[in-house]
């Protein structure tokens, strides 16, 4: 079963040294990782979503693996909110953000905001610019 993206950062944050970290994140290298550091730490990627968590269901009760949804199968969707869509209304996109976020695990979703607001370096603490790249 494939790992959560929580769930390797998770093994990111619990290694003892820098190069055991950057291990981690070789090792689970993907797509999706990819852009949630991008998205925390490139100042030209941006979703074109309001900042700031939106009023979503966090189901805390169900265990990891067993959600309707991952960020690893999402990841084809993100074009909605990366790139302006003139066509589509925000408020479409911002309900499109929300019934994603409720299919995911509480905790990427929790991932996602905090790349969405740049600020997954605070949840990750040995999370680095300079590790990152």
């Amino acid at each position: 079963m494939q790992l959560l993206i929580s769930e390797i950062l998770d093994q990111v944050e619990a290694a003892n040294d820098l190069n055991q970290k950057i291990n981690i994140l070789r090792q689970n290298d993907s797509h999706i990782i990819r852009t949630i550091m991008r998205l925390n730490y490139d100042p030209f990627l941006k979703m074109d979503l309001p900042e700031g968590e939106p009023p979503f269901k966090k189901i805390l009760e169900r265990p990891a693996g067993y959600s309707e949804s991952n960020l690893n199968t999402e990841y084809r969707r993100f074009y909605i909110w990366l790139t302006p869509q003139p066509t589509l209304p925000k408020l479409k996109k911002e309900a499109l953000f929300v019934t994603m976020l409720e299919s995911l695990h509480w905790s990427e979703a929790e991932v996602l905001l905090s790349a969405k607001d740049r600020k997954l370096h605070k949840k990750y603490k040995s999370l680095t610019e300079d590790m990152i790249r």
